[in-house]
C-alpha cells in the first residue's frame, strides 16, 4: 500500500489549468458544474493525484488511465490491477493505492456538534468520542475508510461496524481488515482500512 498526499494550496494556477487539460471529459464536466473554485481546484488534484499514484505503481502513462464507476459508486481504473481510493477535505488530496481493496477517508479537524457522534457511532465509540479531543474525526474517518474499502458506502448498517482505538492501535469488529491512521499535518485526521486475507 502506498499513500499520496498533496495541499492544493501549493498547486499553481498553471498547474492546474495543465491538470484539468488532462481530466476526461466528463470530470471535466463535473468540475464545471461546481460553483466554488475551491471545490474545483480539489476535484482537479483528486484526478492528477490519482493518475500519479496509479501510474507508479502500475508503471503505466497516466493519461492512459481510464476511470469508471461500479454500482456502488467506488471509482475503479478499467483494465488495472491495482485498488485506490481518493478523499480530500480542507486544503488536502489525499489517494491510497493497492492490490488489496483499500479505503482512505481525510478530515479537517474543525468544531463540530458531538450530537452528530450518536447518528454513526457504537457504544464504545461514543464513550472513546467523549473523552478524546478528536475522537470524533477518528472513528468517523475510520468508518469512512471502511466504507470506501468494502465498496458499498455508508448506509443503515454504519453501526453494525465498531472500532477501538488503543496505545496499541485500532482493531475493527470486521475480521480480515487492518486500519490505521496516518499523519499527513496536525489539523488533520486521516484514517485508511485495507482488507488482507487472512487463514487460521
Amino acid at each position: 500500500m502506498k499513500l499520496y498526499s498533496y495541499n492544493i494550496s501549493h498547486a499553481s494556477d498553471s498547474e492546474l489549468s495543465e491538470w484539468f487539460d488532462a481530466m476526461s471529459s466528463e470530470r471535466k464536466e463535473a468540475v464545471i458544474r461546481l460553483k466554488v473554485a475551491q471545490k474545483q481546484k480539489l476535484k482537479i488534484a483528486a484526478d492528477h493525484i490519482c493518475r500519479k499514484a496509479i501510474s507508479e505503481f502500475c508503471g503505466i502513462d497516466p493519461k492512459k488511465i481510464e476511470f469508471f464507476l461500479s454500482e456502488h459508486g467506488k471509482p475503479f481504473a478499467k483494465g488495472l490491477d491495482v485498488n485506490f481510493s481518493i478523499s480530500h477535505s480542507g486544503d488536502y488530496v489525499v489517494c491510497a493505492v493497492s492490490k488489496k481493496e483499500i479505503g482512505v477517508d481525510v478530515e479537517k479537524i474543525r468544531k463540530i456538534s458531538p450530537d452528530i457522534s450518536k447518528r454513526f457511532a457504537c457504544k464504545n465509540e461514543l464513550e472513546y468520542i467523549k473523552a478524546h479531543e478528536n475522537g470524533f474525526f477518528e472513528i468517523w474517518t475510520l468508518k469512512e475508510a471502511y466504507f470506501k474499502c468494502t465498496g458499498t458506502g455508508l448506509g443503515a448498517d454504519i453501526k453494525d461496524v465498531c472500532f477501538e482505538i488503543t496505545r496499541n492501535g485500532v482493531s475493527c469488529s470486521e475480521n480480515n481488515f487492518d486500519c490505521s491512521f496516518y499523519e499527513i499535518d496536525k489539523e488533520y485526521i486521516c484514517a485508511v482500512c485495507k482488507r488482507f486475507d487472512y487463514t487460521p
